[in-house]
């Protein structure tokens, strides 16, 4: 859903300049000239954040809030001024905005700020019932091949211990719904189920993600955060690509599993912390067992429980299950009729390597989905496996003919579509959705320009 923000100050210049700041990150943006509108815009369409102007005319922007909050209290509220004194802010924050800000202003300032409100909001609702996170409707294991036969036993045998479990296999393998399909068959189920992958975090950042701070605890902890060990006290922590965690972070891990105790960064005060671990690598065994990557203690913590996962490569019979189950995925995500695949396309999906796994096969059908959606696929009409629209890496392939049939309005129309869903999926915000499509900003500014796009309800 799209980050919807309104922004109120009397000054037409400023709502225009900030407006037009938080739309080129891909917000929704309304704007209200005095605090009278904005508390009517506001009982109309709540919205998630509000940067308001203290001094205007009519009620001013402390009163304004005050009627905001009783509206809704958790919005967070940023109050902007370019003369007010210290105890202006201070009434401010003691009155429940959020933060406070001073004319003029800093865009990459107003960004941070947004960003963690935002991310507050956030977890306020995801710490309002931890119970009811779940993930994409994908935790199964489809298939019924010998090497899949014997990953449910092992899932079987590791939700009857309360050890942690290391699961081991090739990125997209489905690591990660192993992972919670033990936690959902274990003494643990009901309780939460809290993920963490570190990414391109920093140490401290993922420090600050795992164990949590106190507010003040160091410049930029505008509010206290609790880590992802205390959000997941009596159920599991699924660690993807343990490796990718410091040495000495993983002692910290340890220890808490211990002693089942953890405190956040600036509180000396310990809580109860009593969290199975789940984690994940994409290491071989005797990478993990040579301490350089993971603590030898930790993973002797596994006690033997260790899963492996087959490549897709290893279990071809399973494709067919497979395809069903992620076109009908394709369309609980992005409507439409599910993409069907003829016995001869299915033989030569069959024959590809698959180097990028279940991961790859899910891109592939979205492809198809967006492009042939409701479509039966035949040898003469399937889309190669490259996203590119190179030919795919096995022999029995249509011809050049029919391959570059309609390229360059093809690779027009793919584009559009996988632009637009990248960008539905991260909210319209152009610099997440560069991120993810590994794509420099400007040019995805370009391509979205290109293709005449604009976010929903502009």
């Amino acid at each position: 859903m799209t980050i919807h923000i309104l922004i109120v100050d009397d000054e037409q210049p400023i709502r225009e300049s900030l407006q037009g700041l938080f739309e080129d990150e891909g917000y929704l943006v309304s704007t209200a000239p005095s605090g009278e509108e904005a508390v009517a815009r506001f009982r109309k369409h709540p919205v998630d954040c509000i940067f308001l102007d203290i001094w205007m005319p009519g009620i001013d922007g402390l009163e304004t809030m005050s009627r905001i909050k009783q509206m809704d209290a958790d919005v967070p509220v940023i109050m902007m001024s370019g003369h007010a004194t210290i105890d202006t802010a201070v009434r401010a924050t003691k009155l429940g905005a959020f933060d406070f800000i001073e004319k003029p202003f800093s865009s990459e300032k107003l960004l941070i700020l947004l960003r963690n409100a935002i991310e507050k909001r956030r977890l306020a609702t995801e710490n309002f019932d931890l119970k009811q996170e779940t993930s994409r409707a994908s935790s199964q294991l489809i298939g019924d091949s010998p090497v899949i036969q014997e990953v449910r036993k092992a899932i079987k045998k590791a939700s009857m211990k309360d050890t942690p479990v290391m699961i081991i296999g090739d990125h997209g393998t489905g690591k990660s719904i192993v992972a919670r399909l033990i936690h959902e068959a274990s003494q643990r189920q009901g309780q939460p189920y809290i993920t963490f992958h570190q990414g391109t975090l920093s140490e401290q950042e993922t420090q600050h993600e795992l164990f949590g701070y106190e507010k003040g605890a160091f410049v930029g902890a505008l509010y206290t955060q609790r880590g992802r060990l205390e959000a997941a006290h009596e159920g599991s922590l699924y660690l993807e690509d343990i490796t990718k965690i410091s040495l000495p972070l993983q002692q910290g891990l340890l220890k808490v599993i211990q002693e089942k105790r953890a405190q956040r960064l600036g509180n000396q005060k310990q809580h109860p912390c009593d969290v199975r671990l789940l984690m994940s690598s994409c290491c071989t065994q005797d990478v993990l067992l040579s301490g350089e990557v993971l603590l030898a203690d930790l993973y002797a913590k596994t006690n033997g429980v260790t899963i492996c996962m087959p490549k897709l490569n290893e279990r071809l019979e399973d494709i067919p299950a497979l395809l069903a189950f992620l076109a009908q995925e394709q369309v609980e995500s992005l409507g439409g009729e599910p993409v069907v695949f003829s016995d001869d396309v299915i033989t030569l999906l069959q024959a590809y390597d698959w180097p990028g796994n279940i991961r790859e096969l899910r891109n592939y059908v979205e492809r198809c989905h967006i492009l042939c959606s409701g479509q039966t696929l035949t040898v003469d009409t399937m889309l190669p496996l490259d996203a590119s629209l190179q030919k795919p890496s096995f022999s029995a392939v249509p011809d050049d003919s029919v391959l570059m049939d309609g390229f360059h309005d093809a690779r027009k129309r793919f584009e559009r579509s996988y632009i637009v869903h990248h960008l539905e999926k991260n909210d319209w915000n152009v610099s997440k959705t560069a991120a993810d499509i590994g794509m420099e900003r400007s040019q995805l500014h370009r391509k979205i320009k290109s293709h005449d796009l604009t976010p929903p309800n502009k």
